[in-house]
């Protein structure tokens, strides 16, 4: 599961957005071909297309605890309650590392993080945002914890 951290990551650094990078460096554990993948994350980067919302590295985590823990019973809604709690685990998680969920407050970080940035660090991030890269391999890593625990 570590590899999709690192697979995540350099989606993004190669123009997935962050949504499209998280949820395709887990979709084939899903029977999910990366196009669809990356076609049904890419409304939701810059935190909800554009809007500045909820952190699409988040959504695109969001995504895949919905695929892992659904049970696919069209109509009846039984893993809902449980798919919804797992969300607001991983989501704290996320929140307890970052103070928010939200992508213009993530942003707002930006500034300082890119002041104390080596030279080396700023190139390694190929022009991204530094902390989208930070959210991305959070919500990555949330993600192999837990998967990697089944």
């Amino acid at each position: 599961m570590e590899n999709r951290v690192n697979l995540a990551t350099e989606k993004f650094l190669n123009g997935y957005n962050c949504s499209q990078a998280v949820l395709s460096a887990y979709c084939d554990l899903y029977g999910i071909d990366e196009v669809t993948a990356f076609k049904l994350a890419e409304g939701f980067g810059l935190g909800m297309g554009g809007y500045k919302d909820e952190c699409g590295a988040v959504t695109g985590m969001f995504m895949v605890l919905g695929l892992e823990n659904s049970d696919g019973e069209l109509g009846k809604g039984t893993s809902k309650l449980d798919t919804y709690a797992k969300l607001k685990e991983a989501g704290k998680v996320f929140e307890d590392k970052f103070g928010t969920l939200m992508c213009r407050d993530l942003l707002k970080m930006e500034k300082e993080m890119k002041s104390n940035a080596s030279a080396e660090e700023l190139a390694a991030a190929k022009g991204k945002n530094l902390i989208c890269i930070q959210c991305v391999k959070c919500a990555a890593q949330i993600l192999a914890d837990r998967l990697g625990k089944k």
